[in-house]
């Protein structure tokens, strides 16, 4: 993978010029081969840290929880800790960074109740803070009142790509607002979900490896596959989605 440094630099340099001293990393851990909380917790000073599972039926499962963590970066051994998650975890995508004003009870607190859905009278999670559907879910498939809930956590939100680049997207956040009012759950419709449902047919087909020879870079590809996708959602295709890809190929 790239090296994450240059990444890291952007985050201090963005922090820096936002006036915080400190970063937000949310790290996912399903299927992760590392005790991230026994880790955690050996490391001084201490990383305050949070499971978005808490309080949801799936607390239990603390080991492939999504978890907060507020890096100080001001204290060389947080600073080595950001660089060790960046390395191991950006290219799998398990990274999205956050840069918030807002304090950490207050930013833990609303991400979970961000990662809470209803649809169709249902419960479930939305795992937004994965890096392969955030930017989909921000700029096609959340309403503007649900993308304003994000946007309000944040000055910046940042991931790594499919292609190893690193990406950027403004918030809306406020350096003298101290209090955010964010709904338990977010309410999707039947088209939302087909939709999530779309990125996640081109991402099993991303992972697959084939038709890696259609275009050039993995997220042009993703977007090619994302798009037949949607074709066949359209269409009420509900055959081999491979096949529908190699019918248009």
């Amino acid at each position: 993978m790239a090296a994450p440094i240059p990444w890291q630099d952007q985050i201090e340099h963005v922090c820096a010029t936002a006036g915080v001293h400190y970063v937000d990393l949310l790290f996912d851990q399903a299927a992760w081969h590392t005790d991230l909380t026994g880790a955690l917790e050996q490391i001084r000073p201490a990383i305050p840290w949070f499971s978005l599972f808490t309080a949801t039926p799936e607390e239990h499962m603390l080991d492939q929880a999504p978890l907060l963590m507020r890096l100080d970066l001001t204290h060389w051994r947080h600073k080595a800790w950001l660089e060790e998650l960046l390395t191991h975890g950006a290219a799998d995508a398990r990274v999205l960074v956050v840069i918030s004003p807002l304090a950490f009870e207050t930013l833990s607190h609303a991400l979970r109740s961000l990662s809470q859905i209803r649809w169709g009278g249902k419960a479930g999670l939305l795992r937004y803070y994965d890096p392969r559907s955030f930017p989909s879910l921000m700029s096609s498939i959340f309403t503007d009142e649900q993308r304003a809930e994000f946007r309000q956590l944040a000055f910046f939100w940042s991931w790594f790509d499919r292609d190893e680049q690193v990406q950027w997207l403004k918030g809306h956040a406020s350096s003298g607002k101290s209090a955010v009012h964010v709904s338990p759950f977010l309410e999707m419709s039947d088209e939302q979900f087909e939709l999530m449902g779309c990125i996640s047919d081109a991402q099993e087909l991303m992972n697959s490896g084939e038709f890696h020879q259609a275009l050039g870079g993995r997220e042009q590809r993703f977007s090619l596959f994302y798009s037949f996708a949607l074709e066949a959602s359209r269409e009420n295709y509900f055959g081999d989605f491979n096949e529908y890809v190699r019918s248009r190929l």
